[in-house]
């Protein structure tokens, strides 16, 4: 069974030290009141029957919050009560085996504490990881500390969604930002609270600033108004050496990089020249406009300003040569907002491939569903959208026969980047995918 990664926002994980004048289901509850997104149920020394009849009350309390329910360790009380998923440590029973017992239908966490026990884990069919104890922890005494640097490299080197765990709350969950994890797992934070409703809501917005988002953004027709050029390049090109192009040529190689227009021509036209040479004399009657003239958006630095505060790691995915754009968001004074440019050049693939997008991610280290890519043109919409990844499509006149498709494939449509400001100023992060 897959595991959504908002699953991991925010784990409760139960233990009745602290129940005191409560009952645990009300604990409970009031923690999902609270806004946890996965409940774990672990209890250690209860006698079976018992344990049965408490799971299934929580178990029935978790779904009437749409919240999954979790046994730790007891894969077969788990099966009996139909829990929705089973945790079990290094020491329980070994993972493959409880994939065997418990089938594809019910999650199975596994907990770690190096990267090759997650890529094991991973291997043997867990859904998720609890990595941890991420800090000293008095739940769990016997806890290996993982170090903030595993963390990382775990997050890594998996593809399944990782939670982590061990003495985390309110003052030092900040030192998990950038780590890579989905969510964190809490118990005492949780439930030794005086009011756990309130305690729960401030601990999920903490957990949502932990999530690395990443935003993808094209170049030309998105960032920069630089369609208009494009729509042109192609019959100058053509001239230039002496050949009448077709009439259509600027549909036909619309969508095209420039390593393809570059083979088109020669296929076509029958261009003898290399295909980096093309290329290269493309790029030459395309320089001068984007060092010299080539404007933003309007709009453009306020979003970019308004992401670089919400902590989305943006980079550029383009089909044009990189020194070009390199040389245009410089000189707009945008250039720093960006971890890399990325060509499709670089990773040998057009935008009608997934390619670049993944690369893209990779470079950001963030999962897709934390990675929204923001494009003008319809067939790099479709490719992004097909391949897992939130969309935002921004318009550009170049591609206005295309709006009505692009706005019903699209998660976002915005007529402008101030449009996209206003609702970046509405939404929180992890309501909007920014």
């Amino acid at each position: 069974m897959k595991c959504n990664r908002k699953t991991m926002l925010l784990y409760a994980v139960t233990d009745r030290a602290w129940t005191g004048e409560k009952t645990l289901l009300t604990q409970v509850e009031e923690a999902l009141a609270g806004g946890v997104t996965c409940v774990q149920l672990r209890e250690k020394d209860m006698p079976k029957e018992q344990f049965l009849e408490e799971a299934e009350s929580i178990k029935r309390l978790c779904h009437k919050y749409g919240v999954p329910f979790i046994i730790d360790d007891d894969v077969e009380l788990a099966v009996r009560c139909g829990a929705d998923g089973v945790h079990v440590g290094q020491h329980d029973m070994e993972a493959g085996a409880v994939r065997r017992k418990i089938g594809d239908g019910m999650l199975l966490g596994v907990s770690v504490q190096t990267v090759e026990q997650a890529v094991e884990a991973e291997k043997k069919g867990a859904d998720y990881l609890g990595v941890g104890a991420v800090f000293s922890t008095s739940t769990k005494t016997d806890a290996q500390e993982v170090s903030l640097d595993t963390l990382r490299e775990i997050c890594r080197a998996v593809s399944v969604p990782v939670c982590a765990i061990g003495g985390i709350h309110k003052g030092n969950m900040h030192l998990l930002q950038d780590t890579g994890i989905d969510g964190v797992a809490l118990v005492s934070a949780i439930f030794s609270s005086p009011c756990i409703q309130k305690e729960c809501r401030e601990l999920r917005a903490l957990a949502e600033r932990l999530k690395r988002k990443g935003a993808i953004f094209d170049a030309d027709g998105t960032l920069l108004d630089s369609m208009s050029v494009w729509d042109t390049l192609g019959e100058k090109y053509l001239r230039k050496k002496g050949i009448v192009p077709e009439k259509n040529i600027r549909e036909t190689i619309k969508n095209m990089s420039l390593p393809q227009a570059a083979v088109y021509f020669q296929t076509a036209y029958g261009i003898t020249d290399a295909e980096d040479k093309i290329i290269e004399d493309i790029n030459g009657i395309a320089a001068s406009f984007y060092i010299n003239e080539v404007k933003l958006k309007e709009g453009v630095k306020t979003v970019l300003d308004k992401l670089k505060q919400k902590n989305v790691k943006m980079c550029v995915a383009t089909a044009t040569d990189k020194g070009l754009i390199e040389k245009a968001l410089e000189r707009n004074g945008i250039r720093d907002y960006f971890e890399a440019v990325l060509t499709c050049t670089d990773v040998g693939a057009g935008k009608d491939e997934p390619v670049i997008f993944r690369k893209a991610g990779q470079l950001l280290g963030t999962a897709k569903e934390d990675t929204i890519v923001i494009e003008d043109a319809l067939y790099a919409v479709k490719t992004a959208k097909e391949d897992g990844f939130l969309v935002a499509a921004v318009y550009d006149p170049s591609a206005e026969k295309e709006e009505p498709e692009i706005r019903e494939i699209s998660d976002f449509y915005f007529r402008s980047f101030n449009e996209m400001e206003s609702y970046l100023n509405e939404k929180s992060s992890y309501d909007s995918g920014l």
